[in-house]
Order: structure tokens, then C-alpha cells, then sequence
């Protein structure tokens, strides 16, 4: 196994009892129960303890980021246990072997995994950069290993990394596959096997605990990378650069829209104008032929008479 290990070190409290609510709260008691424990322990509202209140301000937002996400809220539901005990510092199964990386995944699945969103040791860009290169490093073990070749995955980088970076980084993690066999979980020695068709049995049984095995380190491995997406500043900025470059876009298509539309009417103005003046020459050749009738009608009369 790879020596780079990474731990959590901070204490992890439940995001329940963070929020002071039980497991079964619904969503507007939840809001509630959010609100009342931000307000109660806002920096400002505590000047004689700030750094206290400013660590529980941040546990209190971190537990209802998770809480208040459908999403990740089921997905704590089903997992709590596991990243509860992970800050133990305890690798990801009670029993490990050598495929597995010398990593506790589930203690990532946290605020108190990282201190702040600089670039510092214990930061967030430091933390989950270690995790990522921790796990790619076991990943190029095990291809070694297997004789088989492993392309590096993207690094995790720093706040200062270019999005195009970022953005490669993700798209390739969130695809995460594994080159671990899962050989740990297999029931039936083979070997046992008092005969080919007792022994394809085994083979069954053994292949269908692997893939459940793979899939639940995948889905773990990937439901990370989901959870750190959601809370890197640079998705953050990037999502609300290309929001404001959005609202530009619909802003100049409107006034495009606008400008055709004033366009469409001014021309449509001239062709009336232009009608009614057509329409009035005619009108007015219509009457001069009217009153020449006239004249030589009376021109007529008088003559007879």
C-alpha cells in the first residue's frame, strides 16, 4: 500500500446535533432549526468569544449545506455511521488488505476535514489534494502491480489553478474507476470445490460480492468528489461568472429583440405613411374628376336653359 496517508484530525459531530433536530426533521423545521442556531451563534452576536462562535457559525453552515441538499442529506442518511467513525482516523472497513488505500475516505465527508479555504497545510485545496494524488498514487500501484498501464489522473491544484484545470480535474474524477480486484470479499475458497459445478457456483457468488464491493468504493470515491465540487470556491466562482456572462447574453439578445422590434415598426409607421399618402393623391384626383363633372353638368343646364 502506498505510504502518503491523510487523516482527518478534527473532532466530527453529527450534522443533527449540530443542528440541535432529530434524524426524521422535515424541511421547514429543519430551515427553522438552521436559522435560529445561525442567528444564536453569529460572530456578532458573540463579541466576548468570536473565535468560538466563528468555528460553531461554520460547523452550523457545513451541517445544513448537507442536511439541506436532498441529495447529500440521503446520502449522509445511508453513510453517517461510516463518516461518523472516520474521524477516528480508521481506514474505510474494519478489516483491510493490501488493494485497499491507506486512506479513510469517509472522514473527507466533512468541514472539520480541512481549516479555511486557503492554500495552507490544513487548508482545503492542500487537504483534498493529498486525498486525490493519495489515490491515484494506489491506483498506478495496483496497474504496476497488474502489469497494466494507468494513465495519471488530473491533480486537484491550488485557489490559484486556472479553470480550465479545474474543470479537467473534475471531468475525470467523476468517471473514477478502480483497478482494485475486491479479491477481500470473495465467501467461497475455490479451491474447496468438491467439483467443477459446486465450483462455478463459487465463481458466481464470489463475482457478484466483488462487484458489490467495487461499486460501493466507486460510489464513495465519486460521491466525494461531489461533495468537495459542491464546495470549491472555484466551481463557486466559475458557476457565478458563467451565470453573469448568461444574464449578459439574454441581456444583449433582449435589446437585439428590441432593436428589431422597433425596427419592424418603424417600417411597418413608413408603409402606412406611405399608403395614406398614395390613398390621399387618389382621393384627390378623384375629386378634381368629380368637380369637372359638376362644372359641365351645370355647364350644360345653362346652355339648355
Amino acid at each position: 500500500a502506498t505510504t502518503f496517508v491523510v487523516v482527518a484530525v478534527r473532532e466530527m459531530r453529527c450534522h443533527y446535533e449540530v443542528l440541535g433536530v432529530a434524524r426524521d426533521v422535515d424541511d421547514d423545521e429543519l430551515k427553522k432549526a438552521y436559522r435560529k442556531a445561525a442567528i444564536r451563534h453569529h460572530p456578532d452576536k458573540n463579541p466576548d468569544n468570536v473565535d468560538e462562535a466563528t468555528e460553531r457559525f461554520k460547523e452550523i453552515q457545513a451541517a445544513y449545506a448537507v442536511l439541506g441538499d436532498p441529495h447529500e442529506r440521503r446520502w449522509y442518511d445511508s453513510h453517517r455511521e461510516a463518516i461518523l467513525r472516520g474521524g477516528d482516523g480508521t481506514r474505510n472497513d474494519d478489516e483491510s488488505d493490501d488493494e485497499e488505500p491507506d486512506i479513510n475516505l469517509w472522514s473527507f465527508f466533512s468541514s472539520s476535514a480541512f481549516s479555511g479555504f486557503g492554500d495552507g497545510a490544513k487548508g482545503f485545496y492542500a487537504t483534498y489534494a493529498g486525498v486525490f494524488d493519495t489515490l491515484d498514487e494506489h491506483e498506478a500501484t495496483l496497474h504496476v502491480a497488474a502489469g497494466s498501464e494507468h494513465t495519471p489522473m488530473p491533480a486537484f491544484g491550488t485557489s490559484k489553478t486556472a479553470w480550465a484545470e479545474v474543470r479537467a480535474f473534475y471531468a475525470a474524477w467523476e468517471g473514477f474507476t478502480t483497478a482494485r480486484t475486491f479479491s477481500s470479499a470473495d465467501e467461497y475458497d475455490l479451491r474447496a470445490a468438491p467439483n467443477r459445478h459446486v465450483r462455478r457456483a463459487m465463481e458466481k457468488e464470489n463475482g457478484k460480492l466483488r462487484g458489490e464491493a467495487r461499486k460501493k468504493a466507486v460510489d464513495c470515491v465519486r460521491a466525494l468528489v461531489a461533495y468537495v465540487k459542491k464546495r470549491d470556491k472555484r466551481v463557486i466562482a466559475h458557476q457565478a461568472h458563467a451565470a453573469r456572462e448568461e444574464e449578459a447574453k439574454r441581456e444583449r439578445q433582449r435589446g437585439e429583440r428590441a432593436a428589431r422590434q422597433a425596427e419592424h415598426d418603424e417600417q411597418k409607421k413608413a408603409e402606412a405613411a406611405e399608403r395614406a399618402a398614395r390613398w390621399d393623391d387618389e382621393d384627390g384626383l378623384k375629386l378634381d374628376a368629380l368637380m369637372r363633372s359638376f362644372e359641365e353638368d351645370d355647364a350644360a343646364d345653362a346652355a339648355a336653359g
